[in-house]
């Protein structure tokens, strides 16, 4: 099993090096929503769900390191099903405005049950010629 699970990850790790691209994934700070900086291009990135009722506004930040030209992102919300898998509610594509180096987000989700929610985000943040794909996602509950 175990030769198994190595060699999968090594076919993982030579398949994504074939597309030319970085890929990083983030620590999150359990307490304050801000993942650790372990990315080239990306300073910080930011999740955050605040509910009112049955509304959900979910917001999102990233900030490139100075160079950056471009951010493109993907935030996804989903809800938790009682089987422990998640069922995406919303979905929308964000890209960084007048300033390069900084995307910042905010969406409403209207209707929404009680229950566990997660904020997932994967964006392609482009400095210095070279692009790098970063993954962060948070969980909130609505009560």
């Amino acid at each position: 099993m175990i030769k198994r699970i190595s060699l999968f990850a090594v076919c993982f790790i030579l398949l994504i090096g074939c597309f030319g691209t970085d890929v990083a994934i983030a620590v999150e700070y359990k307490e304050e929503n801000i993942f650790e900086p372990m990315w080239e291009n990306v300073a910080s990135i930011t999740l955050d769900m605040t509910f009112s009722n049955a509304v959900i506004t979910s917001s999102g930040s990233i900030i490139g390191r100075n160079g950056t030209t471009a951010i493109n992102a993907t935030f996804v919300l989903a809800r938790r099903n009682v089987n422990g898998t998640f069922t995406e509610v919303d979905r929308w594509s964000a890209t960084n405005g007048s300033i390069p180096s900084i995307l910042i987000t905010s969406r409403t989700t209207r209707n929404q049950l009680p229950g566990t929610y997660r904020l997932s985000v994967t964006a392609h943040v482009t400095r210095n010629s070279r692009t790098e794909t970063v993954f962060g996602d948070h969980t909130a509950t609505l009560r």
